[in-house]
């Protein structure tokens, strides 16, 4: 494929997982691989649409846009290996700790939560390869 037809292709990817409620895209056609991930700290569109929806007579809860989210992502290229017992996704943190390692050649690469919080998100699965740099997990502060 030609970086044109990837890019046109990649627009209207894009254009679909705003629209959407997904958070990860991935589309194979041959031996040409497009994935799309939404960003832990954008809300999906149809939630702020469903936010403007409510009757203004009702309490008010913080927006995600009022809360930090950080996105703790891998240092190393290998595989993941989640700790026993395993976080889960809305799991209070009291402080910094070890959530899964990244296996590279024998070696264990602790992935720490850098501080409390709660799991907000999480990217990853058990044995699952990853790639420098790729979000695994997102922290609500």
């Amino acid at each position: 494929m030609t970086d044109d037809v990837i890019a046109t292709r990649t627009r209207a990817l894009a254009g679909a997982l705003a629209e959407s409620g997904f958070a990860r895209l991935r589309v194979r056609e041959g031996e040409t691989e497009i994935e799309l991930r939404r960003s832990p700290r954008s809300p999906s569109p149809s939630a702020s649409a469903q936010a403007s929806r409510h009757d203004a007579d009702a309490p008010t809860k913080p927006s995600v846009a009022d809360r930090t989210v950080d996105a703790i992502a891998s240092d190393v290229v290998g595989i993941v290996r989640m700790l026993r017992p395993a976080v889960s996704e809305g799991q209070m943190l009291e402080g910094d700790r070890d959530l899964a390692y990244v296996e590279t050649l024998g070696i264990r690469n602790p992935v720490r939560s850098r501080g409390p919080g709660r799991i907000a998100t999480i990217f990853v699965t058990e044995g699952q390869p990853v790639e420098y740099g790729q979000t695994l997990f997102a922290i609500e502060r």
